[in-house]
């Protein structure tokens, strides 16, 4: 018999004392290494190999060596598939921070809001790129191992239709979801519109957007019942408020009253700095049954217009009382005729002003 290699003996010495601790009832741990180690068709046969040398001293080396020659290519194909995979995470990180970053800077100042848009947005696309990334890399690293990956690509298939098709609410919404982010339709802030429902957004995710409506009433809405949105705050706002004035009064005195109005209101401090463009009268805008509509707009900061069309009406109502211009109000003709024969009395025309909450009367 040749004498033992001394490369030979240690790797002998190694395999025995390695796979008495990997048995061991002591080691769990090894003991499932050595059960992943067995599992694969490549690492399996080898063990095999190396442990039938064991009893061939002659053998062992060469046994060994030629395993290990034939090792080194899948070897080699698993550290690239690995370095590989490495660098498009790298890459695929820094090409959507770098994309999410020229977005914010188009703003002219990032708010608390328009960040945290941009980091959920940024979280998605790496988290879905990161997924297929490892999900391939780990499928070519098996393939290299010895495993046979066409059951396991044909079980993930079925399993992601059923999953599709059991989720299909819910991958609705992440989607709509997405858009809604990536698209800018509203954020937290805005007072929107959606399905009937009006109030502040407080919440924005990939699945559902939170409204607090005026009476405090929370209302949760899923993104993927999202079909039409209304945002009332969206880049900028307008007041809109229509003036009734009565028949008696002359439109051209009241629209001079206005806009005289309209420049002291745009000079007041508290309000100039919130008003983005100059009032405008669009004129008459209606004639109704008892007035004339005369319509003010005023284009203000979002979510500006209600307190400037609050304070506006107050302002034109003693506005309106020092330059004696009445308001309108319904008027009721009551028409009394005799049925006898003589001749009816003069016809008396009665003016009734309705009260709030009076019942009407019958003409």
């Amino acid at each position: 018999m040749a004498p033992w290699p001394p490369v030979g003996r240690l790797v002998a010495t190694q395999v025995r004392g390695t796979k008495q601790v990997i048995q061991g009832r002591d080691c769990p741990l090894y003991f499932v290494i050595y059960s992943v180690l067995v599992a694969s068709p490549t690492v399996s046969s080898a063990m095999d190999t190396v442990d039938k040398a064991v009893d061939n001293p002659d053998q062992a080396f060469q046994q060994l060596r030629d395993w290990a020659s034939g090792a080194i290519a899948p070897a080699i194909s698993i550290i690239a598939i690995v370095l590989i995979s490495f660098l498009l995470l790298r890459l695929l990180r820094s090409i959507v921070r770098r994309t999410i970053s020229r977005l914010i800077e188009r703003g002219d100042q990032p708010t608390r809001e328009v960040t945290l848009k941009a980091n959920t947005l940024t979280y998605v696309i790496e988290s879905a790129g990161r997924l297929i990334v490892v999900v391939i890399a780990g499928m070519m690293v098996l393939s290299n191992l010895g495993f046979d990956i066409a059951p396991l690509i044909a079980s993930a298939g079925v399993a992601g239709i059923a999953i599709g098709l059991g989720a299909q609410s819910l991958i609705k919404d992440f989607i709509n979801g997405f858009f809604i982010l990536l698209e800018d339709q509203f954020s937290i802030g805005d007072v929107i519109s959606v399905n009937g429902n009006n109030g502040t957004v407080e919440q924005l995710s990939l699945r559902r957007t939170g409204l607090r409506t005026i009476d405090g009433a929370f209302i949760i809405i899923p993104n993927g019942d999202i079909r039409t949105v209304t945002n009332k705050t969206k880049g900028w706002s307008r007041a809109m408020i229509d003036v009734d004035v009565s028949y008696d009064d002359d439109v051209d005195h009241v629209m001079a009253v206005l806009r005289d109005l309209l420049d002291d209101f745009q000079e007041d401090p508290d309000f100039s700095r919130v008003i983005t463009a100059p009032a405008e009268i669009t004129g008459v805008e209606a004639l109704g049954p008892y007035q004339v509509t005369i319509r003010v707009l005023v284009k203000t900061l979002p979510a500006e217009q209600w307190r400037v069309q609050r304070e506006l009406r107050r302002r034109i109502k003693y506005a309106f009382e020092r330059a004696g211009i009445s308001m309108p109000y319904p008027h009721n003709v009551t028409i009394s005729r005799s049925d006898d024969a003589t001749p009816a009395p003069p016809t008396a025309v009665n003016e009734h002003v309705e009260q709030p909450g009076e019942p009407a009367r019958k003409r």
